[in-house]
């Protein structure tokens, strides 16, 4: 279970990674019109404003996918325990028999249900 722990972490930070990878390129390509536009003097309140307006929006984007990532991160790891929870109980049960291992006085196998984690029932289990 560790394995796939260390699985979704080392997949989280590489979205993660991604994210601000590609977030940055997609803010450096966007601004080129605004460069453009700055060089042939044609910069302004109006102008710089927008191009606010777009560095933070595609910034709103990005921390969204981050977040996204983590939250994802989040739910994956409580699958994660409820899996390794539920393999431990399989693991009792398993090791639980359907029927106590004892005999009855009269030879026959005895029917009742065994005490959890036991082969034996309450009746003939060893004390």
């Amino acid at each position: 279970m560790k394995k796939l722990q260390e699985i979704k972490d080392l997949v989280q930070e590489a979205i993660d990674s991604g994210a601000s990878n590609v977030e940055e390129i997609h803010k450096s390509l966007a601004g080129k019109p605004f460069k453009v536009l700055k060089k042939i003097r044609l910069s302004g309140s109006a102008v710089e404003k927008l191009g606010d307006f777009q560095d933070q929006s595609i910034g709103n984007v990005y921390d969204f996918l981050r977040s996204l990532n983590e939250k994802i991160g989040e739910i994956a790891t409580e699958l994660l325990k409820k899996i390794d929870k539920d393999k431990g109980a399989k693991k009792v049960r398993k090791s639980t028999p359907k029927h106590c291992k004892a005999k009855t006085k009269s030879g026959n196998p005895c029917k009742k249900m065994p005490v959890a984690g036991s082969k034996y029932c309450n009746v003939h289990q060893p004390k």
